[in-house]
């Protein structure tokens, strides 16, 4: 999975941008706890074609 992260900091101090994913979705967010949220959210991407999944660490 490949995401374009475009951030900048308002004015306040407040980090915002836009996550732009692969299939060209863009996702705006407004501070930090938000821009969690969306990577949070995402859909993990499938298994390798050539070998297993790999783990996730929790």
């Amino acid at each position: 999975m490949h995401l374009t992260v475009q951030l900048l900091r308002t004015a306040d101090g407040r980090l915002g941008g836009t996550v732009t994913t692969d299939s060209g979705r863009e996702l705006p967010f407004s501070g930090t706890l938000d821009l969690l949220r969306i990577l949070e959210d995402l859909e993990p991407p499938g298994p390798p074609r050539d070998g297993p999944a790999p783990r996730r660490l929790r």
